[in-house]
């Protein structure tokens, strides 16, 4: 399960919200061992809670960024078609996990997005070259009008600039030379 965490209510539980917008308190024994350090260095940052849209939580992008994206590898020349970005971050999260690449703080590095449910309703289309996954990420921040950010525990954020009213969920976002159209 994909969640982002809410809150810590008390020493033994946190708030997290699903991909799909449900809100839930679980008991923080019932998360992996990485999760449950995920937690302790989120209560140590003493962050802020984010609500839902919150951008003031997150720190600009800095060389330390770009450096923990690169070190997850390169980005495989690939043809999208459509193709949701919460399947292309899935991938990279995944590729992050095999090449164990950690935050400052020694947390297993993620890549997602804010609102959480925004990564659903952009679609990749086009022609993607292979690139260093930092390349990549800035591509796609570019194309679709988002900051790349990181969290208080160093995780890397892509954070939507656009209002709700201007997002175009059926619009796919085109890599290297446009489809041709009839």
């Amino acid at each position: 399960m994909t969640a982002r965490l809410l809150e810590t209510p008390d020493a033994n539980s946190v708030k997290i919200e699903r991909q799909d917008g449900h809100v839930f308190t679980v008991p923080v024994s019932t998360f992996s061992a990485p999760d449950r350090d995920y937690v302790k260095a989120y209560r140590e940052s003493n962050a802020t809670p984010a609500a839902p849209g919150d951008a003031s939580v997150y720190t600009a992008a800095d060389t330390s960024t770009w450096t923990l994206l690169n070190s997850g590898g390169t980005q495989p020349a690939t043809v999208y078609n459509g193709t949701p970005l919460d399947q292309i971050l899935d991938l990279i999260n995944q590729r992050f996990s095999v090449k164990s690449v950690k935050t400052g703080a020694g947390l297993p590095l993620t890549l997602r997005t804010e609102p959480s449910d925004l990564a659903g309703r952009i679609k990749i289309s086009g022609d993607m070259p292979r690139m260093a996954l930092a390349s990549f990420v800035q591509e796609i921040a570019r194309i679709n009008d988002l900051s790349v950010r990181t969290d208080p525990t160093g995780m890397i954020v892509l954070v939507d600039k656009a209002p709700p009213a201007k997002q175009q969920a059926s619009t796919p976002s085109f890599f290297g030379v446009k489809a041709a159209t009839p």
